[in-house]
């Protein structure tokens, strides 16, 4: 039997890296580092696109019969 979860759980767990690294990233900024910012500007644009299609994922999943 498929597990129609899967693939958002999967995305789902590179969320919660993303989030984490961002985090971790929007540290460093506060502590002075500059080279932290494009990473952090990157990190978020990957989280924006992967909770897009999480979104996309979820909603289609709730207008399955």
């Amino acid at each position: 039997m498929h597990d129609s979860l899967t693939p958002i759980d999967t995305s789902f767990d590179q969320w919660t890296r993303l989030s984490d690294a961002f985090k971790q990233h929007l540290s460093r900024m506060k502590e002075g580092d500059d080279e932290a910012r494009a990473e952090a500007i990157r990190l978020a644009r990957e989280l924006d696109a992967l909770t897009r299609l999480l979104t996309r994922e979820l909603n289609a999943g709730l207008n399955r019969p």
